[in-house]
């Protein structure tokens, strides 16, 4: 009897994105010092560590970016991203939320990643908002659930 072959499954890393809007502005991070797209905005964002929801980790994420405070249940997914692209080469899925309330001032909450941190208009995003997240982001905000990115 022959041996039945062991089925790998693929894993995929996961990353969360956060989108806080204040009228028709949203907030961005510049990073610094990483080695990975230095002098680049992003959304508040991160990877999920595990042992947590998606929503924990962006709720988590949020405030260690930026200082605001926003529970898992005010964490709306808006889009799924599936990534060819990032800091190692492999695929992965970028969850975008969109922060549907949120408190407190907007700080810089980790200096040694982010130079930088301003409000933007959604009709004049920098030029330098890495790609994925522009897509995520527009693609989010426009009802489009799910894309994919450097394939």
């Amino acid at each position: 009897m022959a041996a039945t072959p062991t089925r790998h499954r693929h894993a995929l890393n996961a990353s969360v994105f956060v989108v806080v809007r204040r009228g028709d502005h949203v907030l961005l991070l510049r990073r610094a010092n990483t080695g990975w797209k230095d002098g680049q905005w992003s959304l508040p964002a991160g990877s999920h560590d595990g042992g947590e929801t998606l929503e924990q980790s962006a709720a988590r994420e949020l405030r260690e970016e930026t200082g605001l405070d926003a529970q898992p249940h005010d964490m709306r997914l808006i889009h799924l991203l599936h990534a060819r692209a990032g800091d190692n080469g492999g695929e992965w899925l970028g969850a975008f939320f969109l922060a549907t309330h949120w408190q407190g001032d907007a700080v810089i909450g980790e200096p040694a990643k982010h130079d930088g941190l301003d409000w933007f208009p959604l009709h004049a995003l920098p030029e330098e908002l890495i790609a994925y997240t522009r897509q995520g982001l527009e693609l989010g905000l426009h009802g489009t659930t799910y894309s994919s990115f450097g394939w």
